[in-house]
């Protein structure tokens, strides 16, 4: 079925505010059109709207926090409801949640941790929609009708678990306000595109609204808002008596600084929050000292180490940010900074936790990654192919070691960084590395998703390519070469360029 055409003429401070509205854009940086285009479709309260919409983009794109903050400035609080797919996992649990939120109703001891109303399936909570609900308070009753003069909105988010649900139940929803004759839209948010929504009967078409990613000012000004409300002036050490006030150029230099440094291998904004939060007072230390003022480029080196650190730690959540803040407050104590470096480095080296309880086959398929990574393609067949072994045996016996580059001027692959490769290559590699036949028991794209979920694998390319999606290995040298003895297989045979 073709979607159908929506015309919407209302002004948008009938909906918003023009305070409110630079407000959220303000709030949201980057995402000012979108604003725009949900406040436009909403009209005015009473006005019809389209039955449903498809909000998708990657993760940390701000779609739950800006479609959520729309309808907050819009509406009141019993006009929308918010069900999170992955914390209410049946449709009885959605349905239920949102008819409580629909007419503020709150489960307690009073009620006795009942909801308003009972909705097993589809066709019970399109009947309630029809018929309203009466709701009974301290002996007193009301009739609620839903959405049978103003809007009444359903956003959905994680969207993508309601595949495996009922197979009618999505295309219900997505046509809800067509079966109950009532003026309801359904925002559903997901991380991916619609197409892997799509069942085999045909299913009502939403309007799409895209969320790109940030680009490289946006991600900065975000990043700046999480510092403007704090307290700027920090005490010095030697001085108690005297501060040192952080200006807005300090925090600028900051985090345009942690973004030039995680930004090849982690574009997640949560992630960038979360190590730029981190790394602040290690950052502000030698001010706190008197040692800097102000001064970037001796911050910047003070700081090279916590950061080379914190890019393999906190990315992997290999260390707490409790135990990361308590040894930072525990190394103020230290007088020598070589002494206060080594303590910091020996103590998240040794309470790290990357050792993550693999299957058998998912090490394999790691150490395949890691060789892919960093392995050039042409020498794939001298490693991987079948007789490589008989060609690199030497007269001596055993085989020859990985081929290390003598060239000046070129730069050897580690010191690069991990290359991106494709899954074809990836299995190529996993099959011949593995010794036994592989059980066809074996998922392998879903060890594949697992990998990537740690993030020991990276997605290089972008969910909506699916053709050849291409990955990264995330892991370090020291912690492949302990799995490669786990599972007993000779790493150093089969890496090139490596010493």
């Amino acid at each position: 079925m073709r979607a159908q055409s929506w015309r919407v003429s209302t002004p948008l401070s009938i909906v918003v505010s023009c305070s409110s509205l630079m407000s959220l854009k303000d709030r949201y940086p980057g995402r000012s059109q979108q604003i725009d285009t949900l406040i436009s479709l909403m009209g005015q309260p009473s006005d019809r709207v389209v039955p449903s919409l498809f909000v998708y983009g990657h993760a940390a794109s701000g779609k739950t926090s800006v479609v959520l903050s729309v309808l907050e400035e819009s509406m009141a609080r019993n006009k929308y409801a918010y069900v999170h797919c992955v914390e209410n996992h049946t449709p009885r649990q959605i349905f239920e949640r949102a008819l409580n939120q629909w007419c503020n109703w709150t489960p307690s001891v009073d009620n006795d941790f009942h909801n308003v109303c009972k909705a097993e399936n589809i066709h019970q909570f399109v009947n309630i929609i029809q018929q309203g609900v009466t709701v009974t308070r301290n002996d007193t009753s009301h009739h609620v009708a839903l959405g049978k003069k103003d809007t009444i909105y359903l956003v959905l988010d994680r969207a993508e678990r309601l595949r495996d649900m009922t197979a009618p139940l999505l295309p219900s929803l997505l046509r809800l306000s067509e079966l109950t004759q009532r003026n309801v839209c359904v925002i559903l948010i997901s991380s991916i595109v619609f197409e892997k929504f799509r069942v085999k009967g045909g299913s009502y078409e939403p309007m799409y609204i895209r969320f790109p990613d940030y680009t490289k000012d946006d991600t900065l000004r975000i990043l700046l808002l999480d510092f403007a409300t704090m307290n700027r002036r920090i005490p010095l050490k030697n001085d108690e008596d005297n501060s040192v006030e952080l200006d807005d150029d300090f925090f600028t230099a900051y985090v345009d600084l942690i973004y030039n440094i995680c930004y090849h291998n982690c574009k997640n904004l949560n992630e960038l929050r979360y190590i730029s939060t981190l790394m602040l007072p290690l950052y502000v230390a030698p001010i706190q000292e008197g040692t800097a003022m102000h001064e970037t480029a001796r911050l910047v080196n003070h700081a090279k180490p916590y950061f080379a650190e914190a890019t393999n730690k906190l990315y992997l959540r290999e260390i707490s940010s409790a135990e990361w803040t308590k040894e930072t407050e525990r190394l103020e104590k230290v007088d020598s900074e070589n002494k206060r470096v080594g303590a910091f480095l020996a103590y998240t080296r040794a309470t790290g936790k990357g050792e993550f309880d693999l299957p058998h086959y998912t090490k394999f398929l790691l150490v395949a990654a890691y060789l892919a990574s960093y392995n050039p393609v042409k020498y794939d067949r001298r490693y991987f192919s079948r007789g490589a072994e008989e060609r690199t045996k030497k007269k001596g016996g055993g085989t020859r070691r990985g081929r290390v580059s003598k060239a000046p001027g070129k730069m050897r692959q580690q010191l690069l960084g991990p290359a991106a490769f494709t899954v074809q290559r990836l299995m190529a590699i996993f099959y011949h590395i593995v010794d036994e036949t592989v059980s066809n028991s074996i998922d392998v794209q879903q060890q594949i998703s697992s990998l990537t979920t740690l993030r020991l694998l990276i997605r290089n390319t972008t969910m909506d390519k699916l053709d050849e999606p291409r990955y990264k290995c995330n892991v370090t040298f020291e912690y492949i070469c302990g799995i490669s003895k786990e599972i007993h297989f000779e790493l150093d045979q089969y890496l090139y360029d490596f010493n």
